[in-house]
Order: structure tokens, then sequence, then C-alpha cells
């Protein structure tokens, strides 16, 4: 009997695409059918027609459906993943369009700062809405979410459904790999200990060989970090080998810490906005020339293009992507044989806190290690993280919260104090203009605001 797998977002042809090219590879794993859903009809065809341009190219028996209705396919679900972007492109690059405007400067902003809260407040309560209809139809599904902003949506469903979501990011695994590399040590007989909130989660242990590998990072990082950077390493978003003028502030970091945080600079530096005042970062401007946010929209843009031409037969089919993908849903084909075979394998999960990580807020979601079992995910509590990385977290937690709550009221006068208890902007005034400003460009997606 095939087990079902109910992709919801499916529309972001390109997690569709790697996570087909994973499943159809996952032979052990048996037969499958893939439930694909999304609101936007014209993204859920390019994505369907994908699919099934890969299942019969590799000659695989899985069976692809799609819907726009959520509510029809969710009944049977084994797992369901969740990789919502509520406006896709256009409203980040919106959102990136108006801090700058008045003067904040993101990389990213999909987690937290202005833009992060912007993307909150048109994700979260979309995220809540079918994580209720899960719970109605498909409760004893496993249940995995990529959206972002990771740590509040992971938050929100819980405290509003109770549902066990599991968040996901390879962010963690990337950066793991990153420090194997930098002491040329493969990455199997390596292994870390880790606690922190998405896209800040500070790995405080490295080992080769179950012996302390910090030394050896260390003495590469300060002999590299002695001289004179490439000025094309600062801020560069694609890089095959890693060096560490490529995250010189979170070297800095280590240095005060002992940690490294994931996931680089280009993450991190959004947690610490009075650290990068204007924008400021080695010689570069965040979001503009480091970590260009309009670079990597143009990326995503052009990979979306490519897949919709090969949907449409335009184009031959891609065989290239059959190969491990290294994309954002790299981890989950691993999770799901993990769980099959009960083989409690261990991977980095934004789980509920309920005293795993002591001195963070119990209902906020944390990043750490967790084992995957028959019986789901089963996280280990990290004891030892330290307290001035632990007040670092709970400072940055704070303003999730608020604009949780904003979010799921359409309350725009928490919107304002979410912003100012995030940091970037201090000024009530200031604040109150951005929010509003953010607020008007997208009120389209925002219908609990509408009043």
């Amino acid at each position: 009997m095939s087990r079902v797998l109910t992709l919801i977002g499916a529309g972001s042809a390109v997690f569709t695409r790697g996570l087909l090219a994973d499943l159809i590879g996952a032979d052990d794993l048996g037969d499958w059918q893939i439930r694909l859903v999304d609101v936007d009809p014209v993204a859920l065809d390019v994505a369907t027609r994908l699919a099934k341009a890969m299942v019969e190219a590799r000659g695989s028996s899985i069976d692809v459906i799609s819907s726009t209705d959520r509510r029809q396919v969710l009944p049977g679900s084994d797992f369901i993943v969740t990789c919502v972007g509520v406006g896709g492109r256009p409203a980040w690059q919106l959102d990136h369009e108006i801090v700058q405007k008045h003067g904040v400067y993101q990389p990213v902003g999909d987690s937290i700062m202005p833009g992060g809260i912007s993307r909150l407040l048109r994700t979260t309560p979309v995220l809540v809405e079918i994580a209720h209809d899960i719970a109605e139809l498909a409760p004893d599904a496993f249940f995995f979410n990529y959206s972002n902003p990771m740590t509040a949506n992971v938050q929100a469903i819980h405290q509003e459904t109770g549902l066990d979501v599991v968040g996901l990011c390879h962010g963690m695994h990337h950066i793991q790999r990153e420090l194997a590399q930098l002491i040329d040590a493969p990455f199997e007989r390596t292994s870390t200990l880790y606690a922190g909130i998405n896209h800040l989660t500070f790995i405080y242990d490295f080992r080769l060989d179950g012996q302390d590998a910090w030394p050896l990072v260390r003495e590469r990082v300060r002999r590299e970090l002695a001289e004179a950077p490439d000025p094309a390493d600062i801020g560069n978003i694609f890089y095959d080998t890693p060096t560490a003028w490529h995250n010189p502030f979170g070297w800095e970091l280590f240095e005060r810490y002992g940690a490294f945080a994931a996931a680089g600079d280009r993450h991190i530096t959004e947690f610490f906005p009075e650290r990068f005042a204007n924008g400021d970062y080695y010689g570069k401007k965040l979001g503009i020339d480091a970590f260009s946010l309009p670079e990597i929209l143009e990326w995503g843009e052009n990979r979306y293009q490519g897949m919709r031409r090969q949907a449409l037969g335009d184009e031959p089919l891609d065989q290239s992507i059959f190969d491990r993908s290294g994309g954002e849903q790299e981890q989950l084909i691993a999770i799901i044989r993990s769980i099959t075979f009960d083989s409690r394998e261990m991977f980095s999960c934004n789980v509920i806190n309920n005293g795993l990580v002591p001195g963070l807020p119990n209902g906020a979601a944390v990043e750490i290690p967790g084992v995957a079992t028959a019986r789901g995910i089963r996280p280990i509590s990290v004891p030892d993280l330290g307290r001035p990385l632990t007040a670092i977290l709970d400072r940055r937690l704070s303003s999730v919260s608020i604009a949780v709550e904003a979010a799921l009221r359409g309350d725009r006068g928490l919107v304002v104090e979410a912003m100012i208890a995030d940091g970037a902007v201090t000024d009530a005034d200031a604040a109150a203009a951005l929010a509003d400003d953010l607020i008007a460009a997208q009120s389209h997606h925002l219908p609990r605001f509408a009043s």
C-alpha cells in the first residue's frame, strides 16, 4: 500500500522538484502517492507537470495528484509538509524596498527585523489556518514545516492547535558541513552540539572522531582573518569552499563566546541590528552589495522560469536534477527513512521548548538536535548552552511573541511594539511609520488588518 505525502505550497517548484528528485531515488521507502497543493492554480499546474515529467523520466511508480483545495487531499496523509510563502518573491521584494526607504538594511528579511515581521504578519495566520485543518482531518500525520519565519510559525501552530509540528531548515546542516570543510575532514567523522532559534543557532561543541576540533578551526580562522580579505568573499552568497572571510561576524562571535552561529553572517547579522547601524558590513552594505537580496531573488526567479519551461515541454528535462540537490528539502527524506525503519538518526529540528533549553521560555520554538523515531521526532535536552548566549536568544524571542500575537489579532499597535522590541528601529514614531507602510503595501495579504 502506498504511503501519502501531502505538500502544501507546492507552487514553490524549486522545493517540489528537489523533493521529487530525492524521493524518486529512495527505492527503499516503497511506493508513494504525492499530493501537491497550492492556492495558485497556475503555479500548481507548473509544479504538477514538472513532477509528472520527472516521474516518467525515471520510470518511477510514484503517483502524483494535485488540488487547490487542501481539505480535499489531507485525509489519509501519512506525512504533511508546508512550504508556504504568502506573496512569494514579489512580496519579499516589496518588504526589502520599503524597509530600505526607512533606513533599515536587511540581507534576508525572512525571520526577524521589520522585513521578517512583515513576512510573519502575512504568513503565520495562514499556517495556523492550515494547521487547524490538519488537526481536524489528519491529526496523526507527521507534520513538517519549512515556511519562514520558522520560529514564529512553529510557535504559533503549536500554540493555536497543539500539533507537534517540526520545523526543518537546511541552514544548520550546511554550516555543519562547512565546519568539516574548514578542518579538511569528512563530514561523517564530525559531530556537533547546538542550541538556538532558527537562523541564530549556536554550535558550541564540534568534534572530530570524538575529540575537540575547535583548536583546528581556531588555527585556520585566525590565520585567514589575519590576511587581507578578497573583496569577493565579503557578503558573497554563492561559494563552494568556505573561508573565514565569508562569515567574519560569525567568527567574531566565536572568539567571544566559543560558539559558531548558524546559518552564517547572511542571517545572523539580522539578529544584531545595533552592531550594523545603517547596514554597514565590513566595507559593504547589507542587502545591497553584501548578501544582495535582489541577486538572490533574481537567481530564484531564473531557476523557476527554467523549471517552468521544462514543465511545459519548451525545454528538455534537466537530468542533473536527479543528483543529490542539497536544497531546502535535503533532510526530509533522511528523516522519513529514519522514522520508517526506526533507525533513530539525529537531525536539527525546530520544536517547542518545554525545558529542553533551560533559560528560554516554554512555548517558544527552539532549534536543537532531535532523534527521528517511529514515534516521531524526539528532541534532545540541551542544558549546557551557557548564560550569555541564552540571554541573546531570550531577547530575540520577545519580539517574536509580540509579533505572533499581532498577526493573529490583526493588531497594528502590537506590530509597532514588535518592531521596537526587535531593536532595528528604536524610535516609536519611526516604528509606527514603518509598520504603517508595510501593512498598507501588503494589505491584500493581511485580511486581519482590514479594519
